[in-house]
């Protein structure tokens, strides 16, 4: 939990930002859709949209997403309760109000539905990723029939499909030592580059570090690029996450890092419920998943195995009995991937998913299908 108090420096900021030619995107069918838009007063998109081409970049609240407090977080500070006050009878009530479950002044970066993540100028670090949208910016930028943002608990709601969250300790090491003992790193601003892509800029301890996040290779994978003025020895180590070294020499560290979570997340006015399960649901979840990026359909071998053929068929693990595929072990490998390991494969590869129950079931009648 998250506590923190805006001056009227920060409305100003906050303004800034609504308007500047990044953040300031005007929705044509919607700008004369109220009495308020009429008039000019509210011109913005509540769930603004960049591309690959001019990617937005947005600095802003943000949701926790259940990433640990006291590793992922712990330079922030922590809220506690606050007591409730009535404007009517001018006093505070018995009440009292819990603290607000949002993380200031991050950066959120999106490219389309290809990719978006949150970085934290806190903790200097990448916090989550995610597909299939962005932010929808309704509670802390107001209501466009109604003008107002949200009372309390005005941290703006992602939607979309998340497929990595930070894990453990800062994972940046720097001549073998992580950034999470160098004390608390300093943040010191950001660059635009030829792509309009970001590039971080941050102190640990006396040693001075860029970053810059892009597309990884394939779908719902991620390039990040270190440099450091000293040419000092950078490695990057995270729990439950398959890391990629592409660059590595002094001063210098690139690598791919691909999904360690699956999480899909609506927007309150967007929520899909699936009535009955299709087997082309489970083709359109195969490829928005992420799941067409490690399981070929051809018999060909990716990160994990083909899924042609694979009902009904027989298969060996790594540290389990071997077994005939079919529908529970389907649901197992989808919702608990470290379970069974096929021999032959890594283990770690494949991050767990949660999904509606139909989700599941569509994606399994459409692995069935394969042949």
């Amino acid at each position: 939990m998250i506590k923190s108090y805006y001056t009227c420096l920060s409305i100003a900021v906050l303004a800034l930002h609504m308007y500047s030619p990044f953040t300031h995107i005007i929705s044509a069918q919607e700008a004369h859709s109220t009495p308020y838009a009429k008039k000019g007063y509210l011109t913005f998109d509540q769930k603004p949209l960049g591309s690959l081409e001019k990617p937005l970049v947005l600095r802003t609240f943000v949701p926790t997403l259940g990433v640990s407090l006291k590793e992922v977080l712990p330079n922030h500070s922590r809220g506690s309760t606050s007591p409730k006050y009535s404007p009517g009878s001018g006093k505070e009530s018995s009440k009292e109000y819990e603290p607000i479950d949002g993380i200031p002044a991050s950066i959120a970066v999106n490219l389309g539905k290809t990719l978006s993540y949150v970085w934290d100028t806190t903790e200097c670090r990448l916090l989550y990723a995610w597909t299939d949208g962005f932010l929808d910016m309704k509670n802390y930028w107001g209501d466009r029939k109604g003008g107002r943002r949200k009372g309390f608990g005005y941290v703006p709601r992602l939607y979309g499909f998340v497929f990595y969250k930070a894990q453990g300790i800062h994972p940046l090491q720097i001549n073998g030592k992580s950034i999470a003992d160098l004390g608390a790193p300093k943040y010191l601003g950001y660059s635009l580059g030829k792509d309009r892509l970001p590039t971080y800029d941050f102190k640990a301890g006396r040693h001075s570090v860029s970053l810059k996040i892009a597309l990884g290779p394939s779908t719902q994978t991620l390039r990040l690029d270190f440099t450091s003025t000293a040419k000092e020895n950078l490695n990057f180590t995270s729990p439950n996450t398959q890391i990629e070294e592409i660059i590595k020499g002094p001063g210098r560290l690139s690598i791919v890092i691909r999904p360690n979570a699956g999480e899909r997340i609506s927007s309150e006015e967007q929520k899909v419920v699936i009535k009955k399960p299709t087997q082309e649901i489970g083709e359109k979840l195969y490829t928005t998943l992420g799941c067409i990026a490690c399981h070929s359909l051809d018999g060909g071998k990716n990160h994990g195995p083909t899924l042609q053929g694979v009902y009904g068929a027989k298969r060996e693990f790594l540290s389990a009995k071997s077994l005939t595929v079919d529908e529970a072990y389907l649901r197992e490998s989808i919702e608990k991937p470290m379970a069974k390991t096929v021999k032959g494969y890594l283990t770690g590869m494949m991050p767990p998913y949660q999904l509606q129950e139909k989700e599941y079931d569509s994606l399994i009648l459409f692995i069935k299908s394969v042949r």
